[in-house]
């Protein structure tokens, strides 16, 4: 792996920095979800890195992906699981596993954010263990019939397209589940926003969903093999949780160096004292080490190689971070770090998410133990789906 990163990828990285300081900066502290705001990051391309040109994308990959995500994350983290749905785990599940007709009728809007989308997993009997979904997905001939109810559903009250897992026999538990994609315009359909800590840039929802119908041809993958599906999708997914996680860090550094290199006392700038350097210098070194984490994962993803366990390190090594920098942050500010005029409050708010979205933090401990253990390998040979996407042009 070669740590610098290379023109085109510096390039994006260049540009997704300076629309961020352009167009999110001004409104972060307005901690809404702005559909102008999305679009305009959509007509931009900055969520088509890891998608080919006939996607709207730049086939960039998975690298510039995570800078990407790392920039926007850096200004306002509470988009970050918007851009994550945007740019990697909606629109690239429905391009990796969906039949022709499907991908052709959603991606390329997804990637230029003509549409919305969300990911529906979590329900009220179950979080982490996806096993247990009881929303039911039946065939009935011509179409897809889904009964069940969603909770945390980020994009949920705003999302127009939504890939939905469910179980068409919940005795098979993960042999059993199924993924359809749907279009939320819909009788059935119905949302109720969740209020929450942090990250309100990007909505979370609570979905209920009657006799809501989808094609045939919305399947994703196979009949009762949508737990493959679901674990791809979380696997690329923790890209961008990863990459956020550092982007909101570095904006944790960034500030109580700043604060540090200002504020007075006792005659002379806080930054010279031993015990505010120390806490300077373990957030540098937690930055720096996750970053290397998260970029290893997303290259290891771009030479087609596996990564599982190696993301699942970086998920959980830059969330523990991000959460250290944000306390540490508020001790630099003292004070003023609970204010509400600095930015230190909603770093501190908005960091928990990241050890909690995409896998928990004692999931991801789980498996990277379970590895180590060798108890169950988390890397195996990549799956590759019956789609020729990677030879599109």
């Amino acid at each position: 792996m070669d740590f610098d990163l290379n023109e085109e990828v510096i390039a994006i990285q260049d540009m997704a920095r300076k629309f961020a300081q352009r167009e999110i900066l001004s409104r972060v502290n307005e901690e809404g979800f702005d559909r102008d705001l999305v679009t305009k990051m959509g007509e931009l391309g900055l969520f088509g890195c890891a998608f080919p040109p006939r996607y709207g994308g730049s086939d960039s990959g998975f690298l510039a992906h995570s800078v990407v995500c790392e920039e926007i994350s850096r200004v306002d983290s509470g988009l970050r699981p918007l851009f994550n749905l945007q740019a990697m785990t909606v629109p690239y599940t429905i391009m990796e596993w969906a039949i022709d007709e499907a991908r052709e009728k959603y991606v390329q809007k997804l990637v230029c954010a003509e549409k919305i989308g969300c990911t529906c997993f979590s329900e009220p009997n179950a979080g982490s263990d996806i096993a247990s979904i009881e929303t039911r997905i039946e065939d009935r001939g011509d179409h897809f019939l889904i009964n069940g109810a969603k909770t945390w559903i980020s994009n949920g009250t705003v999302a127009d397209i939504a890939v939905v897992y469910g179980t068409h026999d919940r005795s098979l538990k993960h042999r059993g589940l199924c993924a359809v994609v749907v279009e939320t315009d819909q009788p059935g359909w119905t949302t109720r926003d969740t209020p929450k800590l942090g990250d309100k840039s990007s909505p979370i929802a609570e979905i209920h969903i009657e006799d809501v119908k989808a094609p045939k041809e919305n399947l994703l993958g196979e009949w009762g093999k949508g737990f493959v599906v679901a674990m791809t999708a979380l696997d690329r997914g923790r890209i961008s949780v990863a990459s956020g996680a550092v982007g909101l860090a570095q904006a944790c550094l960034d500030a109580s160096v700043k604060y540090a290199n200002e504020r007075v006392q006792f005659g002379k700038l806080i930054g010279e004292y031993q015990l505010v350097k120390g806490v300077i210098a373990e957030m540098v070194s937690l930055v720096e080490a996750a970053r290397l984490l998260v970029r290893r994962g997303a290259w290891l993803n771009d030479q087609d190689r596996p990564f599982t366990r190696e993301i699942a390190i970086a998920k959980y090594s830059a969330g523990e971070a991000v959460v250290k920098a944000a306390g540490m942050a508020m001790e630099v500010h003292g004070g003023m770090g609970y204010s509400l005029e600095m930015p230190v409050e909603k770093y501190y708010r908005d960091s928990k998410l990241y050890q909690v979205g995409e896998g928990t933090a004692n999931i991801m401990r789980l498996l990277i133990a379970d590895d180590a253990l060798g108890i169950k390998k988390a890397n195996r040979p990549r799956i590759h789906v019956p789609s020729d996407f990677r030879d599109l042009e």
